[in-house]
């Protein structure tokens, strides 16, 4: 079903893997590069939006559209996509802004989808 928007995303140099999942974190569609249990980084991508949105409505009375995390070596980049969740994990060299673009265009092929 996501074949195309997975394909895309992992076109960009740098991305290591791709995961959608449902709202309460099940595994959807996944593809990844040198990364072990996709259900686990599923699961807590899902997770991670999750509790952006708990402090976001807290703090700020808002929503995340995107939340981007960054380590020493790794970055990831999650988003809502229509009833789904769309997660990237992407070396930390990967280029930002070209990452951000790709993920917004997923994200409104994700939405027509539902």
């Amino acid at each position: 079903m996501f074949e195309n928007v997975i394909a895309d995303l992992l076109g960009v140099s740098g991305v290591k893997g791709v995961y959608v999942a449902d709202s309460e974190g099940m595994l959807i569609e996944s593809e990844s590069i040198g990364l072990s249990n996709e259900e686990m980084c599923a699961a807590l991508i899902v997770e991670m939006l999750n509790k952006a949105t708990e402090i976001m409505q807290k703090l700020l009375n808002d929503t995340p559209e995107v939340l981007t995390v960054e380590g020493k070596k790794e970055r990831v980049i999650v988003s809502k996509a229509g009833n789904f969740v769309l997660g990237i994990v992407a070396d930390i060299k990967a280029n930002y802004g070209l990452l951000k673009i790709e993920m917004k265009k997923a994200v409104e092929k994700m939405a027509l989808m539902v």
